[in-house]
């Protein structure tokens, strides 16, 4: 014979099983990105799978009811790899893809974001053509691309009126040759000239740029531009400021995490960047809360992006009601925000690039360092309305 007291137990744990089952399955974000513990895992990599964390715990941990999982895969660095991690993660219930660093990743996984339809979002990738004539509906290119770097950077310069005389030197990829295609025009729209423009190998060394330095020294520019992917730029950008030209350095590619590695090798190089730790009040309000879990080293652009990117997809879900793509993308397109990564932000519906101010920054020695990591003086303000040039090749799919 059964208790009383037994068949509330039993009542009581088979509700218990209906509850349970009912629970809402969870929002998944996947972070797909280098995790090696190597320079790209210093630009992003474990410290933008943080960030993103950290934009979910600040927006409550849950969304629609349903709670917020944060995972992620290591891309090892590997274009070659990230379809497969791609599809492994939207199999997996990912309802966004998050980071993507790396221009050949990110155009790999914009392609299987378009074959799913679901979304995901770059942080750290260059390539134009992603916003251009490999735009997609299920991808948005947070943070930067080559044209709006190299664009606001020569514009900046040749503001300047001692920085008429340019050469350039470019590592032999479509990146390298690209950025200097880029940059060329606008010297000569300012009436200055391009002196020399040197083309290094690919797989550069100490010795392809010094050699590249004895071609231009004895021109006497005013600006030299490297162009490199900056996984090796390390090496070109500090051969030309340890050779003491009185000409300025730039470059397409900055990265805070390459500067607290190289340190001096980066003194006085100026060219534009996406985001600083110490741009403003909000910036260094969150970067110390940043810090404070990360021993003291301070965010990058890119785990920045990671934070705001995060944040303004979660929004875009609960203005939708539903992680649904399509509703999601409606919701984003358009969208105008203000954040403490991206300030006159807007998610532009023509060819899903996320446009925002962008800063002119010019990089200190470690003798007029204030604070640790503290590299950056910002010269200038780039407006987002012109900080970002839109391209005709984007046809973008309805």
């Amino acid at each position: 014979m059964i208790s009383k007291s037994m068949v509330y137990l039993l009542a009581a744990t088979a509700l218990s099983g209906i509850a349970h089952a009912a629970d809402p399955a969870p929002i998944r974000i996947t972070v797909i990105s280098d995790l090696n513990d190597d320079l790209y895992d210093a630009r992003s990599g474990r410290g933008g799978v943080d960030a993103t964390r950290m934009a979910v715990a600040d927006f409550g941990g849950s969304v629609l009811s349903r709670p917020i999982l944060v995972d992620a895969l290591n891309d090892h660095n590997k274009g070659a790899e990230a379809p497969a991690l791609a599809r492994q993660a939207y199999d997996a219930g990912a309802d966004l893809l998050m980071d993507v660093q790396n221009s050949p990743i990110a155009t790999e996984i914009s392609k299987v974001a378009t074959e799913r339809r679901k979304l995901a979002i770059s942080t750290l990738a260059a390539n134009p053509a992603l916003t251009r004539a490999a735009c997609s509906k299920y991808f948005y290119h947070y943070s930067f691309d080559l044209p709006s770097i190299t664009t606001a950077t020569a514009n900046y310069l040749m503001a300047q009126p001692q920085n008429k005389r340019w050469a350039t030197i470019a590592e032999d990829t479509g990146f390298g040759k690209g950025g200097a295609a880029l940059m060329s025009p606008i010297v000569v729209a300012h009436g200055g000239e391009v002196v020399k423009s040197v083309v290094v190998a690919a797989q550069n060394t100490e010795q392809d740029f010094s050699a590249a330095l004895g071609d231009i020294s004895a021109l006497s520019p005013d600006v030299v531009a490297v162009f490199d992917d900056a996984a090796k730029g390390d090496v070109g950008i500090t051969v030309l400021t340890k050779a003491g030209l009185k000409a300025t350095i730039t470059t397409a590619l900055l990265y805070l995490s390459d500067v607290d590695r190289v340190k001096d090798g980066y003194a006085g190089v100026v060219a534009a960047v996406p985001w600083y730790w110490n741009l403003d009040p909000a910036a260094r309000a969150w970067s110390d809360r940043f810090a404070g879990s990360h021993n003291g080293l301070r965010p990058t652009a890119a785990q920045a992006a990671d934070y705001s990117a995060t944040l303004q997809w979660l929004n875009a879900v609960k203005t939708a009601g539903t992680t649904e793509s399509d509703a999601v993308i409606h919701a984003l397109d358009g969208h105008k925000f203000d954040d403490m990564f991206a300030h006159s932000g807007e998610f532009r519906a023509s060819d899903h690039m996320v446009v925002h101010d962008l800063y002119i920054a010019k990089v200190k020695s470690s003798a007029q360092l204030t604070e640790p990591h503290g590299w950056y003086e910002i010269l200038s303000t780039i407006p987002a309305a012109t900080a970002f040039p839109a391209g005709t090749e984007c046809k973008m799919p309805q």
